[in-house]
């Protein structure tokens, strides 16, 4: 059991998912909200090594079986104007750039193909081929800066929740935040330094 227990450096917040209450400053800037933001994520109980093997992933085997899928779960956050962000806005263009980088990827087969012909010819690689890495590795910058946590997600980190999901455990990168929230979810909301993962 010892082997599932994970120790954090700074406490984390273990609070009641029905009863947050988040304060009325931003997490990011500690500037007073102005708007209210969502944060989703989908507590997962099982991950499979190929989604096949889920019990649920067909739906004629989730119909017969009773099975749904995880719920959904979403805290809404006082935000300022600055860090308002719509999970939309966001989810389109880490589409865009997932397809980008897909088509991208299976370009390089190709243009793997040719520079290895021009090597074995010994002509020397391609001019085009040396500009097409510069493209390649642009798009991977660019793939990063559509994948990496936004200023909110990274100032409220989700770390999971417990096995009948009632609780939420999360990491408030702002001390002053944090112990803002503490003092309105006093009845509902507590500091732990550690967690045992089921």
């Amino acid at each position: 059991m010892t082997g599932n227990k994970k120790v954090f450096d700074e406490p984390v917040i273990r609070a009641k998912i029905n009863k947050i209450r988040f304060p009325k400053y931003c997490p990011v800037c500690g500037e007073p909200a102005t708007n209210t933001t969502a944060i989703s994520t989908r507590p997962q109980q099982k991950s499979w090594l190929r989604p096949h093997w889920d019990p649920a992933f067909y739906a004629r085997d989730r119909q017969r079986l009773g099975l749904t899928f995880a719920e959904k779960k979403s805290f809404l956050i006082q935000v300022c104007e600055n860090h308002h962000a719509s999970d939309d806005a966001e989810l389109r263009m880490r589409s865009i750039t997932a397809l980008l980088l897909t088509i991208v990827a299976s370009v390089s087969i190709f243009v793997i193909m040719f520079a290895g012909a021009d090597v074995w010819a010994g002509r020397g690689i391609s001019p085009w081929v040396q500009s097409y890495f510069l493209v390649l590795s642009a798009s991977f910058l660019v793939g990063f800066l559509a994948f990496r946590p936004n200023p909110l997600e990274s100032a409220v980190n989700i770390i999971g929740f417990d096995f009948d999901v009632q609780y939420v455990w999360f990491k408030l990168k702002d001390v002053q935040y944090r112990n803002k929230f503490i003092e309105e979810n006093e009845m509902n909301a507590e500091l732990v330094n550690w967690i045992v993962k089921v």
